[in-house]
């Protein structure tokens, strides 16, 4: 059995003696909405994965992480959906989350990336050209950080850091603009965080951070509001699925307020906490988007203007999109679209530019990415076969 990568050993080990419900045996069938159009070579064991324009080219390009090898892949889009070979940078040991802003306030963006094992953040800065160089510089934000995202919590015009520690703490790191950042300020969380996300969450004009609850004792999902001067104060635990890992921002009901959504291992489900507009949620019933979840993109997929969710199932190895009906509700059962072993990092963007919403998605197991675009592109080299219906 090969060892687990992402950081999040301890809450697994969990899931995996629960064991793994049966698939299911419907033979209802819906069809494919995306067709798997290019294949790229990774490191070993691939997890993270993000999107953006670093090179400002136009052409979104792709940065995962290799966990097994402690690298950092970048690959540059050409804007047809197809990529250029990866580049490889190397990280600290045991990557397992990376965000991207200008961290040095150049104009381009830069990769922030933390390391389980290492138990440390380092920079990547931009060099101009959509190439990377590390700083040097080590960021200590806490004991055993797991996850991190990144935002102007004090308004100063630099971006910030968030960063989920395992004993009940997320750090704040308040960046100064030159890829520095002072000394991270712990906050106490009502849990063991998990992932977590920034949104504005009671329409403040304040970036506010979301945070996953999962592990023993506390489960759920905190709010912590922010002033604008980089100070936060804690909501109480809403109520967000048995143990979710990863928590991402959707309208799930279309009323200009930003809704979550949680995906939980334990429970092989997704739950939408919907956004009460008055610092508050309301918990919708769980709902089944395939087995092991990991990560979650909400976009609209199928071009209705409802935002819908793609979901990459690491034990089922496909990826699941569920279609939004708009009212916070989402249509069973999910698109199945099945790739290679072991799904991870999933996320969405126009990868060829034909104004439709394509998916990337990294597949640990065998070492690759996979690009799903919406136009029916020949896949770039052999594909393995679509597992027959049990």
């Amino acid at each position: 059995m090969k060892q687990f990568s992402s950081g999040l050993v301890f809450c697994f080990l969990i899931f995996f003696i629960m064991g793994c419900p049966p698939a299911s045996k419907s033979n209802k069938r819906v069809k494919p909405l995306f067709r798997i159009s290019a294949v790229l070579d990774t490191g070993k064991e691939p997890s993270f994965l993000i999107t953006h324009d670093f090179d400002i080219d136009g052409n979104l390009d792709l940065a995962v992480l290799n966990s097994a090898e402690h690298t950092l892949s970048v690959f540059k889009g050409k804007g047809d959906g197809s990529f250029k070979d990866q580049v490889q940078y190397k990280t600290g040991a045991d990557p397992i989350c990376v965000v991207v802003a200008d961290f040095n306030s150049d104009g381009f963006k830069d990769l922030a990336e933390l390391n389980y094992q290492d138990q440390n953040i380092q920079i990547f800065l931009n060099t101009g050209r959509g190439g990377f160089k590390n700083t040097g510089k080590i960021i200590k934000p806490g004991r055993i950080p797991i996850n991190l995202t990144a935002g102007d919590f004090n308004e100063d015009g630099y971006p910030d850091l968030a960063v989920s520690l395992r004993y009940h703490k997320v750090a704040i790191l308040l960046g100064k603009g030159t890829g520095t950042f002072q000394d991270p300020l712990p906050l106490a969380v009502k849990g063991q965080p998990t992932g977590l996300v920034v949104g504005d969450y009671n329409h403040d004009k304040h970036l506010d951070v979301a945070v996953a609850l999962a592990g023993s004792g506390n489960v759920g999902v905190e709010i912590l509001w922010g002033d604008g001067k980089g100070a936060f104060e804690a909501s109480k635990i809403f109520k967000g699925g048995g143990q979710p890992l990863t928590v991402a921002n959707v309208d799930a009901n279309s009323d200009g307020f930003t809704d979550l959504i949680t995906s939980s291992n334990s429970l092989h489900a997704m739950t939408v906490l919907i956004n009460n507009k008055d610092k508050t949620f309301k918990t919708l019933r769980d709902f089944s988007a395939g087995e092991f979840p990991k990560f979650v993109a909400a976009e609209d997929f199928n071009g209705d203007g409802v935002p819908d969710l793609a979901v990459s199932n690491s034990t089922h190895d496909t990826v699941a999109v569920t279609l939004g009906r708009g009212d916070g509700t989402f249509v069973y059962p999910p698109i199945l679209h099945f790739v290679d072993e072991y799904p991870q990092g999933l996320v969405a963007g126009d990868f060829n530019k034909d104004g439709l919403m394509d998916i990337a998605v990294s597949c640990r197991d065998k070492n690759l990415l996979m690009i799903l675009l919406k136009k029916n592109l020949e896949p770039s080299r052999k594909l393995i076969p679509k597992p027959a219906s049990s």
